[in-house]
């Protein structure tokens, strides 16, 4: 049977993730992972570009920009990165056989919304695996390439892409709460309940401090951060920002 053809983003924009075959670890010591980042950067070009990662023992998370028209050239990179390592691999540990658990897994990223949503995730993978309480210790991921100075730089990591949707602050600030999703490969916890109205009138007034009507007078970054906080991190609805704020709901949707 062919395999299903991979969904293209109209963003250009994937969330990436490889895992060890039987949850086998990938990278064993430093070296490994200083080898892998060297393909992942060797692989790079105009139409494959590495917008945050984070090498996690037997699994690789992965944010990428691609080609819009398809998901021909993201293909071709992960391929040629897999066979590389996968050499480099068994030469190193005397095996044979593949290294990774079928094909790699990838996932469209296309609202702003999303995308700040799987960044943190990305980032935030060591913490969440109890592997670190401070994100820039983790030198195994891009979190120091946004906020830190990495003194060696082994893959380059196109940062540019976030900071023109969002301030380094605001980025900063935003990857601060610890992403708790354990259901799986970014699936979305619908076992939140949505906050009634007051609750979220009460939130709103502690975010912008202002009034939810007074909202849509403040600036679109200080909007975008509420209602992203608001939709994301407690599960209000468009619909319900919307009504409670009056701005559009289309409007809202673009910004999140």
């Amino acid at each position: 049977m062919p395999r299903k053809a991979r969904k293209a983003a109209a963003s250009g924009v994937y969330h990436v993730m490889v895992r060890g075959i039987d949850k086998m670890q990938l990278f064993i010591d430093d070296a490994d992972n200083v080898q892998y980042l060297c393909f992942l950067n060797f692989c790079q070009n105009d139409k494959f570009k590495i917008l945050a990662y984070c090498l996690m023992g037997n699994h690789v998370h992965l944010l990428v920009h691609t080609d819009k028209q398809s998901s021909e050239h993201m293909e071709a990179a992960m391929r040629s990165i897999g066979i590389r390592y996968a050499a480099y691999y068994n030469r190193k540990y005397n095996r044979v056989g593949p290294i990774f658990q079928g094909r790699f897994a990838s996932q469209v990223v296309e609202s702003v919304g999303y995308f700040l949503r799987v960044l943190r995730y990305i980032h935030n993978n060591p913490a969440a695996a109890g592997m670190v309480t401070d994100l820039g210790s983790y030198v195994w991921s891009s979190y120091i390439d946004y906020f830190g100075t990495r003194t060696s730089c082994l893959c380059m990591v196109h940062t540019g892409y976030a900071l023109q949707l969002r301030t380094q602050d605001w980025l900063l600030h935003w990857h601060t709460p610890k992403e708790t999703n354990r259901l799986g490969f970014l699936d979305v916890d619908t076992s939140k309940k949505h906050p009634p109205d007051e609750e979220v009138k009460a939130m709103i007034f502690q975010l912008a401090d202002c009034q939810p009507c007074d909202l849509q007078l403040m600036p679109a970054e200080k909007q975008a951060s509420v209602f992203a906080a608001l939709y994301y991190e407690e599960g209000a609805r468009i619909a319900q920002l919307s009504r409670l704020t009056g701005v559009a709901k289309g409007v809202i949707k673009k910004m999140i």
